[in-house]
């Protein structure tokens, strides 16, 4: 019905006719939901003020999926957010800043030579004076950070941003659409179908190495043992299992992109998809089922029109069960069940570290919590996919919407490039390599990859034998997932060892291994001692997009790690 948009549960559809199927729609408001499946799983973003500014997008994009304004202000504070975290995020939260990378370029084409433009200059009066407070209200928050003899603390620094928050609700949800989302779903579908699967083949290509098929040390085996300690005695745990797991999961990786891209295979790429990464988010680690609501949402790229129309089907009759025979309560009633569930959940978690303490442990009796919200979710998209997927067997499928040339298709490059940066000598904890047992240090492990020196960074390796404090372990307080990457590993390179030290407060005292030679460095009584490098910070670039793991060794199994 005209003015009621979709329900983020049910009909993540057009904004016009019950029963009329629009693309765009449906991806941003499975994009907006899933934002909101990634802040469960790391919560804390919830002491950051981009972290509020992203939440409060994507529920903007909830209530309103159809105006391409308010996802791309949902791209831009996501972005915002990673740049905030980074480098500590995981693989496929570095993945989707690309997949927003693209978005972004495309919307400056959309709105400088598309149909944004034309749209903008329509409802330049509603979006003018809102856009010129929210520019304000970004003014002063630069100010505050950047102007020399602003006083800082939690006072100020919360008045800025409630003024923020107020200025982006004046915008995200004032009156004005900016629609021709269909133009711009056209760009951008293309170009990230093609990235989800360079993803996929790269992370095939890192698997490819003799530990990953190991299964004393088989990352495929770790997960399948932990998965099947839910599940007793019915899931087989024994050697021929493991290698199974390691074989059918590079089959399943290799296999849901290709299945994907054609017509008569597209069903069992989804039924593969959908079922191989739900299995996959039972898992405790923190983050997996993030990533697999990634996934699910990127699926929705490969919907042909037809099953996109029966998916609509099924959307609108829940809505009508929903607000028992009414849809548009039933849209309201949707709406305001995402976001209740997502609320109640983080407040549930907040609660954990406030009553218990903000401790290692604490953490993934949190995360797990997020888990079982999203599994709600990700049963239920998943679900109503494969049901319109099985209903539109026998319809006229159209065929995907075709790739024309944008200046968008540029952001594939850091795709591409992620993937190789260890084997030119750069980063290795977000290179697509995650749960791969790679090891492109020293000599490697990997079956025909070996690493060229361009940065040569890998090649300088400290081992650190005893530090007090520690380190390389989790603080009592974790921060961010840095706290939860590779604990117990003690050999890392240089540039990893630098960042550590140079960010290190307090006295400490640590010995290490580098180049043959024990050294010891350290702080005492605020004097330091020991070579004078490691305790330069690392330039802003450097300290943003350079981030390496871990190991135990350069020579024998490679553990599993992410």
């Amino acid at each position: 019905m005209p003015g009621n948009p979709p329900s983020p549960v049910t009909a993540p559809a057009s904004e016009s006719a019950s029963g009329s199927y629009d693309p765009f729609s449906a991806f941003a408001l499975i994009w907006a939901v899933t934002t909101l499946a990634h802040q469960l799983a790391f919560t804390f973003w919830t002491e950051s003020w981009q972290g509020w500014l992203l939440v409060t997008a994507a529920i903007a994009v909830i209530y309103r999926p159809g105006c391409v304004l308010r996802l791309g202000v949902l791209v831009v504070t996501s972005l915002l957010n990673l740049w905030h975290k980074l480098p500590f995020v995981p693989n496929h939260i570095l993945f989707e800043g690309m997949l927003h990378l693209i978005m972004l370029i495309a919307l400056i084409g959309f709105f400088r030579t598309g149909p944004g433009r034309r749209e903008l200059a329509r409802e330049k009066a509603a979006f003018a004076s809102r856009l010129a407070l929210l520019g304000a209200a970004a003014s002063v928050k630069a100010l505050y950070f950047f102007l020399p003899g602003i006083p800082h603390g939690p006072v100020p620094g919360a008045l800025t941003t409630l003024f923020l928050l107020f200025a982006l609700c004046r915008v995200l949800f004032g009156p004005g659409k900016i629609g021709s989302g269909g133009d711009y779903y056209d760009r951008i579908a293309p170009i990230l179908r093609v990235a989800l699967l360079i993803m996929y083949i790269w992370a095939v290509i890192q698997k490819l190495n003799w530990d990953y098929f190991d299964p004393e040390v088989s990352c495929a085996a770790v997960l399948h043992k932990e998965i099947a300690a839910y599940f007793g005695p019915l899931l087989p745990t024994g050697r021929w299992a493991l290698m199974t797991a390691a074989v059918a999961s590079l089959l399943f990786e290799l296999g849901i992109p290709l299945l994907l891209f054609f017509r008569k295979t597209r069903f069992i790429g989804f039924a593969a998809a959908i079922g191989f990464h739900l299995w996959l988010s039972i898992h405790p680690a923190a983050g997996i089922f993030s990533f697999t609501s990634l996934i699910l949402a990127m699926l929705v790229f490969f919907l042909p029109l037809s099953w996109g129309v029966r998916l609509q089907g099924l959307w609108d009759g829940q809505l009508r069960w929903l607000g028992r025979g009414d849809p548009a309560k039933g849209r309201k009633r949707a709406r305001a069940l995402v976001v209740g569930v997502f609320f109640v959940t983080l407040i549930t978690q907040g609660a954990l570290y406030l009553t218990i303490e903000r401790s290692y442990e604490v953490f993934h009796t949190a995360n797990r919590i997020g888990f079982f919200a999203f599994f709600l979710w990700g049963c239920w998209i998943g679900a109503c996919y494969l049901l319109a997927g099985w209903k539109a067997r026998k319809d006229n499928p159209a065929a995907l919407n075709r790739a024309r040339w944008t200046l968008a298709w540029l952001g594939l490059l850091p795709v591409v490039l992620n993937g190789a940066y260890p084997w030119l000598g750069g980063r290795t904890q977000t290179s697509f390599s995650m749960y791969s047992n790679l090891r492109s240090e020293g000599e490697g492990n990997h079956f025909f990859l070996k690493r060229i020196d361009l940065f040569s960074l890998q090649t300088d390796m400290v081992d650190v034998r005893e530090s007090v404090p520690n380190i390389l372990g989790p603080s009592s307080r974790p921060r961010g997932i840095q706290q939860f990457a590779n604990i117990g590993h003690h050999l890392l390179p240089w540039h990893e060892f630098r960042r550590l030290v140079s960010e290190m407060e307090g006295d400490f005292e640590v010995r290490y291994f580098r180049r043959g030679e024990e050294l010891a460095l350290g702080r005492k009584n605020g004097e330091r001692h020991g070579d004078p490098a490691a305790f330069e910070p690392l330039p802003l670039l450097q300290r943003k997009f350079l981030w390496f793991r871990r190991l135990q060794n350069l020579e024998g199994p490679m553990c599993c790690t992410h």
